[in-house]
C-alpha cells in the first residue's frame, strides 16, 4: 500500500461518530461545507469553519524513529459548533454552544482512539463569537480536534 494521510478516515470516523451519538441528537452535523439551503438553529461542522481565511486541517508528518515506515501524523481538524437562539437570548445561546463544545469532548473521552483510525483525538484549542443578528442571537465555538495518529503504508 503507498504512503497515505489518516486525515480523510479521521474526518469520516468523526463525522459518523458525531451524527450517532446522543450528545448531538436533534443538531444538524455537517461533513465540511454543505450546499444546503437549511438553516439550522443548532449545528456542528466537521472539519470546516465557515472562514475562508482558515485552513480546515493543519498536519505535520514526522519519521518515527528510526523507521522508515510508518510516519507519525500529528493534525487538527477544525470544527464548529453554532447556535442561533430566535428570542434574542445570547447567553442562552452562549451556553448551548458550550454544551455542543462539551458534547465533542464527551464523545471524544468515550473514544479517542475513533474506533483504531487513530492513536488518539482529544478537544484542543478554541474560541468564541456571539452577536446579536437579524434571526436572534448568534454563539458559535470554533474548535480544534487535535489527533496524533500513524499514516498508512
Amino acid at each position: 500500500m503507498p504512503w497515505s494521510s489518516r486525515v480523510p478516515d479521521t474526518i469520516d470516523a468523526l463525522v459518523d461518530t458525531f451524527k450517532t451519538s446522543p450528545e448531538f441528537e436533534g443538531v444538524t452535523v455537517w461533513d465540511g461545507p454543505e450546499l444546503s439551503k437549511a438553516n439550522p438553529l443548532e449545528m456542528l461542522t466537521i472539519g470546516f469553519t465557515g472562514d475562508d481565511n482558515d485552513s480546515d486541517v493543519e498536519t505535520t508528518t514526522l519519521a518515527e524513529g528510526l523507521a522508515s515506515s510508518p510516519n507519525r501524523e500529528t493534525f487538527t481538524v477544525r470544527c464548529a459548533a453554532a447556535v442561533l437562539n430566535g428570542k434574542a437570548d445570547v447567553r442562552a445561546a452562549r451556553r448551548r454552544a458550550y454544551e455542543l463544545l462539551s458534547g465533542a469532548g464527551a464523545v471524544l473521552a468515550r473514544d479517542p482512539h475513533l474506533g483504531h483510525t487513530v492513536l488518539r483525538a482529544r478537544l484542543g484549542a478554541h474560541t468564541f463569537k456571539q452577536a446579536q443578528t437579524d434571526r436572534g442571537a448568534q454563539a458559535i465555538v470554533v474548535f480544534g480536534i487535535d489527533v496524533d495518529a500513524y499514516t498508512g503504508r
